[in-house]
């Protein structure tokens, strides 16, 4: 694995918030749901721009199964 991919296997958000996994971000009971979503779409979208490195694939489908499951559980 790249070094480049490593740079979006966590995602830290503007408050200081480190997230391990997306769906750390969909679990995390602090934040309403749009939040969750704002910052789902914003790993995704970084994880796009990025997707030539290795394991970047792998992260997209985890984030789609985040955003899922949010959308799943109506929070």
């Amino acid at each position: 694995m790249s070094t480049e991919s490593l740079k979006y296997a966590k995602f830290d958000h503007e408050d200081g918030t480190s997230y391990a996994s997306p769906m750390a971000v969909a679990e995390d009971a602090n934040r309403p749901s749009g939040e969750k979503r704002t910052i789902l779409e914003e790993w995704k979208r970084r994880v796009a721009e990025h997707n030539h490195a290795d394991g970047i694939h792998t992260m997209d489908h985890e984030l789609d199964r985040a955003i899922e499951r949010l959308a799943g559980l109506g929070t």
